[in-house]
């Protein structure tokens, strides 16, 4: 999240950042840096709209920069976190998280934060233990609520992971995130037809939502329908006129590998890895290497069709937006 000040580029900076024109802010937030060298605040925003973009290294800059202006920011510090989590670098996002709740122990983002690299860790019952340390500050609080949701699908304790995302809906009957968590829980119970609904539900609220397409398109992959899931991936990159995804990426290249398109499935996973740093970088990396040795198979002719166990796409992940 960033805030405003009364700089009239920096102003345009944000409207362009709230409309998803993350180059074009940029721009704007350059030239705001011109006028105000010294703004935190505008270093802080040009390095939001660099990790929406995708582009770790040079928003972590960004957010480096701020902080030597500002040390103390609770706002900067938790955007370098969700960064450095981004990148896979959970021990260095969840130091982050640990100076922001020293600066202000109330912040929930900062606890979330946190939690999230913990279980991006494994380290479940740790994130729990901070996610209760959040339900102390706000025992209401939306993401709180999904963040335990989502540890304790981790944890395989699904009754409960689903009466917690449950707690969300039953304040906000239209919670995307909540919809897709119960519709995830239930298709990793392995009720299929029970995570359709919790996926139509969200279209029916909104048929514009790519992570219900993105969804439904995995559990088709699951069930062995890939000419069906690589028509829901297609019809997500419709909504977003192919603008890059990582999970629908991710989700389209698996589907392709499945279909034995092998050329195009490799062509998606080399955007991935130009586009992505850390984890999903390497992922991409041996996603490549992986369908290379299947076309080798294919040419001549000892290849076993994959199943839907190899290489599936993860929309779990995404839960938490």
């Amino acid at each position: 999240m960033v805030k405003s000040n009364d700089n009239s580029s920096y102003k345009r900076g944000q409207e362009l950042l709230d409309q998803g024109l993350f180059q074009e802010a940029i721009q704007q937030f350059d030239e705001s840096l011109k006028e105000q060298p010294g703004s935190w605040k505008a270093l802080n925003s040009k390095g939001f709209a660099y990790q929406k973009m995708s582009k770790y290294t040079e928003a972590v800059e960004c957010f480096d920069k701020a902080l030597e202006i500002n040390p103390q920011s609770v706002e900067v510090l938790n955007n370098k976190g969700v960064t450095l989590s981004m990148r896979g670098l959970y021990k260095d996002a969840i130091a982050c998280f640990d100076q922001a709740v020293a600066a202000d122990p109330t912040s929930l983002e900062a606890l979330n934060g946190k939690a999230i690299a913990l279980q991006h860790m494994f380290s479940y019952k740790e994130a729990l233990d901070v996610l209760e340390q959040a339900m102390k500050i706000d025992s209401k609080h939306t993401q709180t609520l999904l963040s335990i949701a989502v540890t304790l699908q981790k944890l395989k304790q699904y009754e409960r992971a689903i009466s917690f995302f449950k707690k969300v809906l039953s304040s906000d009957k239209t919670n995307i995130k909540a919809w897709n968590g119960v519709g995830v829980t239930y298709q990793l119970m392995g009720d299929n037809n029970s995570a359709l609904k919790c996926f139509t539900k969200i279209l029916n609220i909104n048929n514009r939502e790519i992570q219900a397409w993105i969804s439904i398109g995995f559990v088709y992959q699951k069930i062995g329908k890939f000419g069906d899931a690589l028509k829901c991936y297609k019809k997500a990159q419709m909504v977003i006129n192919n603008r890059y995804h990582h999970k629908l990426y991710d989700g389209l290249a698996s589907c392709l590998t499945k279909l034995s398109e092998f050329d195009q499935a490799i062509e998606v996973y080399k955007q991935i890895f130009q586009r992505e740093e850390g984890k999903k970088k390497w992922d991409a990396q041996r996603s490549i290497k992986f369908v290379n040795k299947l076309k080798r198979k294919k040419a001549i002719g000892t290849l076993t069709p994959p199943t839907g166990a190899e290489a599936p796409a993860d929309p779990l992940a995404d839960v938490l937006g």
